[in-house]
Protein backbone atom coordinates (compact mmCIF):
# COMPACT_ATOMS: atom_id res chain seq x y z
CA UNK A 1 0.00 0.00 0.00
CA UNK A 2 1.10 3.61 -0.84
CA UNK A 3 -0.50 5.04 2.14
CA UNK A 4 -3.38 4.62 4.99
CA UNK A 5 -5.41 5.94 3.12
CA UNK A 6 -5.48 3.52 -0.16
CA UNK A 7 -5.50 0.91 2.77
CA UNK A 8 -8.83 2.06 3.99
CA UNK A 9 -10.50 2.17 0.88
CA UNK A 10 -9.47 -1.34 -0.48
CA UNK A 11 -10.62 -2.44 3.40
CA UNK A 12 -13.54 -0.45 3.02
CA UNK A 13 -14.05 -1.74 0.04
CA UNK A 14 -13.86 -5.62 0.77
CA UNK A 15 -17.85 -5.37 2.57
CA UNK A 16 -16.76 -6.86 5.70
CA UNK A 17 -18.77 -6.42 8.89
CA UNK A 18 -17.38 -5.06 11.50
CA UNK A 19 -15.20 -6.98 13.74
CA UNK A 20 -16.59 -7.51 17.30
CA UNK A 21 -14.54 -6.45 20.38
CA UNK A 22 -12.10 -4.16 18.20
CA UNK A 23 -11.77 -1.80 21.19
CA UNK A 24 -10.01 -5.25 22.78
CA UNK A 25 -8.23 -6.78 19.84
CA UNK A 26 -6.65 -3.75 18.52
CA UNK A 27 -4.90 -2.69 22.10
CA UNK A 28 -4.12 -6.25 22.31
CA UNK A 29 -2.36 -6.90 19.17
CA UNK A 30 -0.30 -3.76 19.64
CA UNK A 31 0.84 -4.96 22.95
CA UNK A 32 1.83 -8.35 21.00
CA UNK A 33 5.80 -9.04 21.57
CA UNK A 34 6.29 -6.47 24.69
CA UNK A 35 5.83 -8.90 27.38
CA UNK A 36 8.94 -11.05 26.43
CA UNK A 37 10.69 -7.59 26.73
CA UNK A 38 9.38 -6.29 30.18
CA UNK A 39 10.17 -9.71 31.75
CA UNK A 40 13.88 -9.49 30.14
CA UNK A 41 14.14 -6.20 31.59
CA UNK A 42 13.59 -7.74 35.28
CA UNK A 43 16.13 -9.97 34.72
CA UNK A 44 13.56 -13.29 34.36
CA UNK A 45 14.41 -14.28 30.56
CA UNK A 46 17.32 -16.65 29.78
CA UNK A 47 18.49 -16.90 26.24
CA UNK A 48 18.39 -19.84 23.92
CA UNK A 49 22.07 -20.63 24.28
CA UNK A 50 22.28 -19.69 27.91
CA UNK A 51 18.97 -22.69 28.68
CA UNK A 52 20.85 -25.00 26.31
CA UNK A 53 23.56 -24.94 28.90
CA UNK A 54 21.07 -25.62 31.87
CA UNK A 55 19.42 -28.66 30.22
CA UNK A 56 20.33 -31.32 32.57
CA UNK A 57 20.97 -29.31 35.21
CA UNK A 58 19.88 -30.93 38.96
CA UNK A 59 18.34 -27.59 40.20
CA UNK A 60 16.26 -26.90 36.84
CA UNK A 61 13.19 -28.19 35.83
CA UNK A 62 12.03 -27.18 32.20
CA UNK A 63 8.27 -26.36 31.59
CA UNK A 64 6.96 -26.63 28.53
CA UNK A 65 3.31 -24.52 28.32
CA UNK A 66 2.28 -25.43 24.55
CA UNK A 67 -0.79 -27.77 23.85
CA UNK A 68 -0.43 -31.77 23.40
CA UNK A 69 -0.62 -30.66 19.60
CA UNK A 70 1.92 -28.38 19.72
CA UNK A 71 4.14 -30.70 21.30
CA UNK A 72 2.99 -33.80 18.88
CA UNK A 73 4.03 -31.40 15.59
CA UNK A 74 6.90 -29.73 17.05
CA UNK A 75 8.77 -31.56 19.76
CA UNK A 76 9.84 -31.23 23.01
CA UNK A 77 12.83 -30.26 25.04
CA UNK A 78 14.08 -33.76 26.40
CA UNK A 79 12.61 -34.23 30.07
CA UNK A 80 10.70 -30.80 30.27
CA UNK A 81 7.85 -31.12 32.62
CA UNK A 82 4.12 -30.66 30.28
CA UNK A 83 1.83 -28.07 32.05
CA UNK A 84 -0.20 -26.62 29.44
CA UNK A 85 -0.62 -22.75 29.71
CA UNK A 86 -4.16 -23.00 30.11
CA UNK A 87 -3.98 -24.92 33.33
CA UNK A 88 -1.68 -22.31 34.84
CA UNK A 89 -3.54 -20.55 37.69
CA UNK A 90 -4.20 -23.63 38.94
CA UNK A 91 -0.64 -24.84 38.59
CA UNK A 92 0.57 -22.06 40.41
CA UNK A 93 -1.73 -21.44 42.97
CA UNK A 94 -0.38 -23.01 46.86
CA UNK A 95 -1.81 -26.23 46.37
CA UNK A 96 -0.88 -26.28 42.48
CA UNK A 97 1.96 -28.48 40.77
CA UNK A 98 4.32 -26.08 39.85
CA UNK A 99 3.44 -24.24 43.82
CA UNK A 100 4.04 -27.14 44.85
CA UNK A 101 7.18 -28.60 43.25
CA UNK A 102 8.95 -25.04 43.64
CA UNK A 103 8.57 -25.15 47.28
CA UNK A 104 9.51 -28.56 47.91
CA UNK A 105 12.83 -29.03 45.83
CA UNK A 106 13.70 -24.88 45.39
CA UNK A 107 14.64 -25.37 41.14
CA UNK A 108 14.81 -22.90 39.03
CA UNK A 109 11.47 -23.20 36.48
CA UNK A 110 12.50 -22.56 33.50
CA UNK A 111 9.16 -22.21 31.72
CA UNK A 112 9.22 -22.54 27.52
CA UNK A 113 6.30 -21.72 24.74
CA UNK A 114 6.46 -21.96 21.13
CA UNK A 115 7.77 -18.06 20.47
CA UNK A 116 7.97 -16.92 24.39
CA UNK A 117 5.22 -14.71 24.65
CA UNK A 118 2.90 -17.09 26.86
CA UNK A 119 6.01 -18.29 29.22
CA UNK A 120 6.85 -14.47 30.01
CA UNK A 121 3.17 -14.09 30.76
CA UNK A 122 3.70 -17.12 32.85
CA UNK A 123 6.72 -15.77 34.63
CA UNK A 124 4.93 -12.67 35.37
CA UNK A 125 2.17 -14.59 37.13
CA UNK A 126 4.53 -17.67 38.60
CA UNK A 127 6.17 -13.93 40.33
CA UNK A 128 3.14 -12.55 41.41
CA UNK A 129 1.75 -16.19 43.07
CA UNK A 130 5.61 -16.45 45.14
CA UNK A 131 7.30 -18.60 43.01
CA UNK A 132 10.31 -16.50 42.83
CA UNK A 133 12.39 -18.68 40.96
CA UNK A 134 10.52 -18.57 37.88
CA UNK A 135 11.83 -17.46 34.52
CA UNK A 136 11.57 -18.06 30.88
CA UNK A 137 13.26 -19.36 27.27
CA UNK A 138 13.35 -15.93 25.40
CA UNK A 139 11.76 -16.71 21.85
CA UNK A 140 10.11 -19.80 23.36
CA UNK A 141 10.77 -23.49 21.34
CA UNK A 142 11.32 -21.59 18.16
CA UNK A 143 14.84 -19.54 19.20
CA UNK A 144 15.79 -23.36 21.47
CA UNK A 145 15.53 -24.56 17.52
CA UNK A 146 17.67 -21.92 16.11
CA UNK A 147 20.33 -21.70 18.68
CA UNK A 148 20.41 -26.09 17.82
CA UNK A 149 18.69 -27.43 21.34
CA UNK A 150 17.72 -30.91 20.93
CA UNK A 151 14.47 -32.12 20.87
CA UNK A 152 12.27 -34.99 21.57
Amino acid sequence: MRSAEEYAELMANLKLSNPKMMDVAVPANTRQGLAQEAIAARGWAVTAAGAIGLLGKPDVVLIDLRERTERAKHGSIPGALHAPYPDLQDNIRAGGMLHELAAATGKRMLFYCAFGERSAMAVQAAQDAGIANACHIHGGMGAWKAAGGPSA
